[in-house]
C-alpha cells in the first residue's frame, strides 16, 4: 500500500526530435528505474509523441513529449530534475503535483 504522506506527480519532459526510438525507450526506462530506486510507486510512463513547439527551444522547433506519472515523497523531485539538467537529450522538463490524486484512488 502506498504511503499516505506521498504525493502524486506528473513529470513531463521534451526530448530532442532527432532521438531514435531505441534511445527513447532507454531514456524512459532509465528514469523509471531512477524513480523506483528512490521509492516512487505506481510509476506509469507515456510517450506523447512528436509535436511542434510553440517557440524554438535550443534551436529545435519540434520535440518528443514524455510523461511520467508516479507517487513519491517530494524529496525525490530535486534529484530527478538535477539528472534532467545534465541529460543532453532533454530540451525542457516540468514536474507538477497532481492534486486530483487519481493514483491514490487505485
Amino acid at each position: 500500500m502506498a504511503n499516505l504522506l506521498s504525493n502524486c506527480y506528473d513529470t513531463i519532459f521534451i526530448l530532442k526530435p532527432d532521438v531514435d526510438e531505441a534511445t527513447i525507450l532507454n531514456i524512459i526506462h532509465k528514469y523509471q528505474q531512477l524513480l523506483y530506486k528512490n521509492g516512487a510507486q505506481n510509476i506509469q510512463a507515456y510517450d506523447r509523441g512528436r509535436r511542434h513547439l510553440s517557440y524554438p527551444m535550443r534551436k529545435y522547433h519540434d520535440g518528443i513529449y514524455i510523461q511520467i506519472t508516479y507517487q513519491a515523497d517530494n524529496r525525490i523531485i530535486p534529484n530527478l530534475e538535477k539528472v534532467f539538467r545534465i541529460d543532453d537529450n532533454i530540451i525542457r522538463y516540468l514536474t507538477i503535483r497532481d492534486t486530483s490524486n487519481k493514483l491514490a484512488i487505485k
